[in-house]
């Protein structure tokens, strides 16, 4: 069982090291998105069932809304995946005296995974959240990762990670193996 380490992170101890378990951070925004497109989708599919339930002339108008079909029938596969993504994502770092294990999971299933041997890892650091693009005066807690240096290839993890969080993944991280050059900053 999953016990709480800081804020969202979640770990366990095994035998030979650690669990942790990282949830992506959603945006405020995904709060608002996911209903708003939620309701255009019964909206749309209403409309067209309409559409092809009634007869129609073979018109230029009528093209125009299969195409319109179309667009919806490939959006919503793409919605039900950031919806997936947005609401189960995480990612999960295994550690062990030998080695260091990133997997990147939706709905629990592993998407990708990058194994590490701890002896080439170095400078596991927390990069603090950087400012939006589009706006300097604002925070983007999304920028916010660990970063660290395999041979001479930057690498990184736990995007969207608190300071405390990171604080606290970092200091368990070290007990388990000490990283060359590795600090909270």
């Amino acid at each position: 069982m999953l016990e709480r380490l800081a804020g969202r992170l979640r770990w366990d101890r095994t035998p030979e090291g650690i669990r942790v378990v990282i949830p992506i951070r959603r945006s405020v925004l995904s709060l608002l998105y996911g209903p708003m497109i939620m309701i255009w989708l019964i909206a749309a599919t209403i409309h067209y069932w309409h559409v092809l339930e009634a007869p129609h002339p073979n018109d230029a108008e009528f093209m125009l809304q299969m195409i319109a079909v179309g667009v919806y029938a490939i959006g919503f596969p793409f919605f039900l995946c950031w919806l997936a993504f947005t609401f189960t994502g995480d990612s999960m770092v295994s550690l062990n005296p030998t080695e260091m294990v990133i997997q990147r999971r939706v709905l629990g299933i592993d998407l990708v995974t990058r194994s590490f041997e701890n002896t080439h890892v170095s400078q596991l650091i927390y990069v603090a959240p950087g400012k939006l693009t589009s706006n300097q005066s604002l925070v983007d807690p999304n920028s916010s990762k660990i970063q660290f240096l395999v041979d001479t290839r930057t690498h990184s993890f736990a995007k969207g990670i608190a300071e405390e969080e990171a604080s606290a993944l970092i200091e368990e991280m070290l007990k388990v193996y000490k990283f060359n050059g590795s600090y909270f900053a």
